[in-house]
């Protein structure tokens, strides 16, 4: 009797060991709640996001991941560096600004490495070049003002032929489509397809998008934002993080999935079902912007230093940055899969 009750007792030993040697240390550990803060409410670069957290990707590397909606690249970088959220989604410009100011922050994975910065005006009264700008007025955030400075500089027009008119983000598009304006400063993977596909409906005007990639500026485009701190902290729930997202990325890029990640996109951020056919079009605007001629051949949201640097000089001619800075001190590829 004794015997028996040993030798049950040795295999319920043995079994414990056998999980303990079969199953790593990861398995056992509670998910990490974080919360991932959007530069704007839905657009076509965040289906990776959502898509990650739909097929279980976070959840598979230990992450409970609450996605929040954003008001603009400029307060995602402020919340980031004030620890309020944990990751973010914001233009690499305004993150590198903020880095400019002593923000304690860097980018880890590049989502829209090319920066999509347009002159929006009505096509049947158009601004097609820099040129055209002057005698016409133009609605635009405080934070977009610096950039539109140099591209007036670059391209020799005299700021006092331009009419400018700061506005806030929630005010800028309808200040143009009202006709208080004649066109508007934004990025074209974002809310101006709203007017695109508003125009395809017959209820709007036709719009055209003079970029500033075509003009002399060419600035980084979005990815996520960490603060420094927790790159120290915690590499490996930043390593995590990166690596649900870059698959994610991986997925939505095949044409087959973009659909689905429309549906599961509008469905966990509860968007109305209108605004649909913008979104696709935003994604498919930002597809074509996932890499540069410098980061070819290297996987999803890795960036260059070359683009970095060119960046390091937008914000020395802009005045946001009194002197150059080391590209390396603003990003780190380290978390980027290899493949």
């Amino acid at each position: 009797m004794l015997g028996s009750i040993l030798r049950k007792g040795l295999l319920v030993v043995s079994a414990f060991l056998l999980s303990v040697t079969f199953f790593p240390a990861q398995s056992l550990q509670a998910a990490d709640s974080v919360s991932l803060r959007l530069d704007w409410r839905l657009s076509g670069y965040h289906l990776p996001f959502y898509w990650a957290k739909e097929k279980g990707y976070f959840a598979a590397e230990k992450l409970n991941v609450t996605i929040k909606e954003g008001a603009g690249s400029s307060k995602t970088v402020g919340l980031i560096s004030g620890k309020h959220d944990d990751f973010g989604v914001a233009d690499y410009m305004f993150m590198a600004s903020g880095v400019a100011k002593g923000m304690k922050l860097k980018g880890v994975f590049g989502v829209v490495q090319i920066g999509a910065w347009a002159v929006i005006s009505h096509e049947d009264s158009p601004i097609r070049k820099p040129q055209d700008l002057i005698g016409r007025s133009v609605a635009m955030t405080a934070g977009h003002k610096a950039m539109f400075d140099l591209l007036l500089s670059v391209n020799k027009i005299p700021p006092e032929k331009v009419q400018i008119r700061v506005t806030s983000g929630a005010t800028r598009n309808t200040t143009f489509v009202n006709g208080k304006v004649d066109s508007f400063i934004s990025v074209v993977i974002g809310s101006p397809l709203d007017l695109v596909v508003r125009a395809r409906q017959g209820k709007g005007k036709p719009v055209y998008f003079m970029k500033f990639s075509d003009f002399g500026i060419s600035p980084l485009g979005h990815g996520v934002v960490v603060h420094e701190q927790r790159i120290a902290e915690k590499p490996g729930q930043v390593q995590r993080f990166v690596r649900a997202v870059a698959r994610g990325l991986k997925d939505v890029v095949k044409k087959e999935n973009v659909d689905e990640a429309v549906d599961i996109a509008m469905r966990l951020s509860k968007t109305a079902e209108k605004r649909r056919e913008s979104i696709k079009l935003q994604w498919e605007e930002a597809h074509k912007r996932l890499g540069t001629k410098h980061t070819a051949g290297k996987p999803y949201g890795w960036t260059s230093k070359k683009d970095w640097d060119n960046a390091v000089q937008i914000l020395v001619k802009t005045g946001r940055l009194k002197k150059t800075l080391p590209a390396e001190k603003f990003y780190s590829n380290k978390f980027v899969p290899k493949n």
